[in-house]
């Protein structure tokens, strides 16, 4: 494990993404498509998920945690930053607290689709549902893909992980400590049924450095819409070009930028 060193490229940065309740790193990896140049999009795979399906799932938050650190640590260019969707979003807000606490911040947290770690729930808990009324909860937020709904089987096998990550995201407290010095951004869709405007703007409160809250017209699962690619873009090109970071005590800057249509 290592953290950024001086000899590392500083133009360009890697950036780490984390998926929704038993998603796979998978769709990441169409993501340098996209991205600006000098951005290296790394998905990481969690334990029981996608290829890594069949290992164990993890007991708990701080252990998957803990298992993502040494590869953040160990492969990380001169900067980096955490992006994480829905639960990928607690996952790395609680990754970029560890690596802050091990004196390697990324150079920005960006979340989309989750209200802020000291909120509360948007939506009934579902990971102890029965099978079927579980399923049909997902399937009104768009969470089951038709081609996996329509095959029993397959979706017997990605429901532990679902339930896994279901539980973590709606059992979770965040636990005391300072809010982070790193660039924070958020992305919430106005028609999203799993969250609220106004606890999602709660994430201002886990950062003392610049801070930004986008508004896009979709739902839950905004990541293939034009919009946030667009501005996803935007922000990554700001992080590739931003000077250093802001210093411990500076104000913190608030910014929203409201991008739906009405």
């Amino acid at each position: 494990m290592r953290p950024p060193s001086v000899d590392d490229d500083p133009t360009e940065l890697t950036l780490y993404c984390l998926a929704h309740a038993g998603g796979s790193a998978a769709p990441y990896r169409r993501w340098g498509s996209f991205v600006p140049p000098g951005c290296r999009v790394v998905p990481l795979e969690l334990p029981g998920h996608g290829a890594r399906l069949r290992e164990p799932l993890a007991d708990g938050l701080d252990e998957l945690v803990a298992g993502l650190v040494p590869t953040v640590l160990s492969s990380a260019g001169s900067r980096f930053a955490v992006f994480g969707h829905s639960f990928g979003s607690l996952v790395a807000f609680e990754l970029s607290r560890e690596l802050s606490r091990l004196g390697a911040p990324p150079a920005a947290l960006i979340v989309a689709g989750r209200n802020c770690p000291t909120g509360t729930l948007s939506h009934h808990p579902m990971h102890q549902m029965p099978d079927e009324r579980l399923l049909g909860e997902l399937s009104r937020y768009g969470g089951i893909p038709t081609e996996l709904r329509d095959v029993p089987e397959l979706l017997r096998v990605y429901l532990p992980a679902i339930r896994h990550d279901l539980r973590l995201t709606e059992t979770y407290t965040r636990s005391p400590g300072p809010a982070l010095r790193v660039p924070l951004s958020v992305y919430a869709g106005r028609r999203d049924r799993l969250i609220e405007l106004p606890q999602v703007f709660g994430w201002a409160h886990e950062t003392t450095a610049p801070f930004e809250m986008t508004v896009l017209s979709s739902g839950h699962f905004l990541l293939d819409g034009e919009d946030f690619r667009a501005s996803l873009t935007d922000r990554l090109r700001r992080v590739l070009t931003a000077p250093a970071p802001v210093p411990a005590g500076s104000p913190s800057h608030t910014t929203v930028r409201a991008t739906s249509a009405l």
